[in-house]
Formats: structure tokens, C-alpha cells, sequence
């Protein structure tokens, strides 16, 4: 079974952040155990959202702070470094997902 797949059978979800963090959600239901297992799987967990994902997109999840946004790439895909590099131009603690 993929890392992934564990996670949704405990009605989790996750996504990769460019700068290589790991955001899992919704926090209610982590639990002490689960977030132990999240942390020794980390990059289990990172490697099969990659899989499943093509890092060029034109919508990205950006997260300034507790504010989430979407940014939009109007004339071409970027990818996760090029979407990082546009949101920390305007703002400079900006974590990127994929949306």
C-alpha cells in the first residue's frame, strides 16, 4: 500500500510544498500516532505526490501566513520553483502548493 493510501484511509489528505514540506490536513484528525508514522514517512509521502503530479501548473495554492490564496498563471505553466519565485517576489515568506 502507498504511504498516500494510508493517509486517506484515515481521512487525511497532503500535499508538497516547493520547498520540500509536507502539508497534511485537516488537523483534527492527526493524531499523536499518525503524526509520528507522517514524520518517519515524509519522504514516502513526498515521493508519491510526485508521482501523481505534473510539476508544470498554472494554479497554485499560496499560504502567506495563516492566509490562503490561489495564484493563477494567466499565459503559460510554471513550475514549483518558478511559482515560488513569483509569489516570494510579492510576498517574501510565501509557501507554494500545488492546487
Amino acid at each position: 500500500m502507498a504511504a498516500i493510501d494510508y493517509l486517506r484511509e484515515h481521512g487525511l489528505y497532503a500535499e508538497a510544498a516547493c520547498d520540500g514540506r509536507l502539508s497534511v490536513w485537516p488537523v483534527q484528525n492527526i493524531t499523536p500516532e499518525l503524526r509520528t508514522w507522517i514524520r518517519a514517512h515524509k519522504q514516502e509521502l513526498l515521493d508519491d505526490i510526485a508521482k501523481g503530479l505534473d510539476p508544470r501548473r498554472r494554479c497554485w495554492r499560496v499560504v502567506v501566513g495563516r492566509k490562503s490564496m490561489v495564484m493563477l498563471s494567466r499565459y503559460c505553466q510554471l513550475s514549483p520553483e518558478e511559482a515560488l519565485e513569483v509569489a516570494r517576489a510579492r510576498w517574501s515568506e510565501a509557501r507554494v502548493y500545488q492546487y
